[in-house]
């Protein structure tokens, strides 16, 4: 089992919009999706499409948190769910057509609420845990710490703050991308990656976008992405972790398992998302990744 736990849900609304984004103008949407969205949730679509058991944790909040019961509900997603005051967030991902990545807004969401989390966990399923995506509002550090200790080594995708608790309280294992490491260590590069495990400790699944990704532990392993058409890059990352967790729990040597995270990102940009997935479409790129050792 993998439980996909995210601190701040959201209801994502994918918007494709009837030409380039220009501000200030009108604009219409011939075509709109709404998902139960956030990190954990796009890492849970992508386990349960290669065959492994996974379940989605977290709060949710007021008219938006029921939707997204129901959405998760509607998709066939085991959910672990506690209520607080609020509402759920939405994040809105605009696609016109015109430029290389979409256009994200993403809102806030309810605020931290100790008690829920509490509950939260109790609840939880025996597994591997990832926790992914952004802290709620007013999360206080050593409150995510506590958390991130109290599920033993988990696996941790978040940035900032976030990240720098994963560090201090020994995740099990870490996935930036080169933006989050240069915050958090000065340099996105392997070269800083390896500095951090061998102060910390704690293993570190670098994302490099259209260039793969990277391992830094006790071995060292660098993979390549194939060259794709890229439809919609959003959940790239969250394929990629998703795939790596999938095959390392099933047994694959880290080789094999890289090479599999780095194809489900290609795949997932290619066919526009993680709601599109297809996991035979991954498997088929998995032979035009390239396999090197840094130095």
């Amino acid at each position: 089992m993998i439980v996909a736990l995210t601190p701040n849900l959201s209801l994502d609304r994918t918007l494709r919009l009837d030409r380039a984004l220009v501000p200030g103008q009108l604009h219409r949407v011939p075509e709109v999706s709404v998902a139960a969205g956030g990190k954990g949730p796009n890492l849970a679509r992508i386990v349960r499409a290669f065959g492994g058991e996974t379940c989605v944790a977290g709060v949710v909040a007021g008219h938006n948190g029921a939707h997204f019961r129901a959405l998760l509900a509607a998709e066939g997603l085991s959910g672990v769910l506690e209520d607080t005051a609020g509402e759920t967030r939405e994040c809105h991902i605009l696609m016109d057509g015109a430029s290389a990545h979409p256009t994200e807004i993403n809102e806030a969401g309810p605020a931290y609420d100790a008690d829920a989390v509490a509950r939260l966990l109790a609840r939880l399923p025996a597994g591997r845990v990832a926790v992914c995506g952004s802290l709620a509002p007013g999360t206080a550090p050593d409150a995510f710490a506590a958390m991130l200790r109290a599920l033993g080594s988990p696996v941790v995708d978040s940035s900032g703050a976030g990240l720098q608790a994963a560090i201090e309280s020994g995740a099990g294992l870490i996935k930036p991308n080169e933006h989050e490491l240069e915050a958090l260590t000065g340099q996105g590069t392997v070269a800083s990656a390896r500095d951090l495990y061998r102060r910390s400790g704690v293993p570190v699944l670098l994302t490099r976008g259209a260039h793969g990704a990277a391992y830094i532990g006790a071995e060292v392993l660098e993979v390549q992405a194939p060259m794709v058409e890229v439809r919609n890059p959003v959940g790239s990352g969250d394929s990629l972790l998703g795939a790596f967790l999938y095959a390392r729990q099933r047994g694959e040597p880290l080789e094999a398992a890289l090479r599999l995270a780095v194809a489900a990102g290609s795949a997932n940009a290619l066919l526009g998302g993680p709601l599109r997935f297809d996991p035979a479409v991954a498997r088929d790129l998995v032979p035009r990744t390239a396999v090197s050792i840094p130095a």
